[in-house]
């Protein structure tokens, strides 16, 4: 071989430099797609976190505040001579009722159950504490679930099986809830149906895409955080079925999902 044949022609040289210059165009283009996406997933989960916030402060304003208010309005009475001891037994009622909202907004923020039993304990006493006996019926299938979750993951099955009970509670005026979970081929599916009014699907997603329904952008940007999709399937009147999927296998890159 001749040592010319070592040496690009002119017309080979600027094929290979349009080839690079093509290929770092394309590199340059997709790395702006993961920033804007990684921008997109950030002010998400901020915005979920604002949500969270807001929620708790409202609770904390409208429930323990006003009853830690009644109690220091009879102790001043009685401090004043105003009611002597007669109001001591109502004083301690408000008493009783802030310790148990306290106790009620330390479950909701982190069910001790969750860490010291399991997830499939947590569901058991989400299905079991989330209604009444004049309320609709919840029924819960974990049989198969087999897989043992890590702690992040257990973390938010719970808390989308919580926001979807939660939901179809407030807003489904739903008779029977089912929640399922099973594993099949490394995933975990979750599905939570339940036979309420229904609603319009496609809108309540596109709302949510704008972060106008914080309870469902809140559990698609949290499942999609770890690699997962959530699809919801409802319209008026023939009730709502949300069907989430999550990979099993652990990933270093949760927030690059789609």
């Amino acid at each position: 071989m001749s040592p010319e044949s070592y040496y690009l022609v002119p017309e080979q040289l600027s094929e290979q430099l349009q080839h690079l210059r093509l290929e770092q165009e394309r590199l340059f283009s997709r790395l702006q797609r993961g920033e804007s996406q990684s921008r997109r997933l950030a002010r998400s989960v901020w915005r979920v976190q604002e949500d969270e916030r807001r929620r708790l402060a409202r609770e904390l304003h409208d429930g323990l505040g006003q009853t830690l208010t009644a109690i220091r309005h009879r102790v001043e009475q009685m401090a004043n001579g105003g009611e002597g001891l007669s109001g001591l037994d109502e004083t301690l009622k408000l008493c009783d009722l802030a310790i148990a909202e306290t106790r009620a907004l330390a479950r909701n923020l982190r069910p001790q159950v969750l860490d010291d039993l399991g997830l499939q304990a947590a569901l058991q006493w989400l299905a079991r504490t989330a209604t009444n006996e004049l309320g609709p019926q919840i029924s819960l299938d974990v049989d198969g679930l087999k897989a043992t979750l890590d702690g992040e993951l257990a973390t938010l099955v719970f808390r989308v099986a919580q926001e979807s009970i939660n939901n179809a509670l407030k807003h489904a005026q739903a008779q029977l809830i089912a929640l399922r979970l099973y594993e099949r081929a490394g995933v975990l599916h979750i599905l939570v149906v339940d036979d309420g009014i229904g609603f319009d699907s496609d809108a309540a997603l596109a709302q949510a895409s704008q972060g106008m329904s914080s309870g469902l952008a809140s559990m698609r940007e949290r499942v999609r955080l770890f690699g997962g999709q959530l699809r919801v399937m409802s319209a008026a009147g023939e009730g709502t079925q949300l069907r989430i999927t999550l990979p099993l296998i652990d990933t270093d890159k949760p927030g690059l999902a789609t």
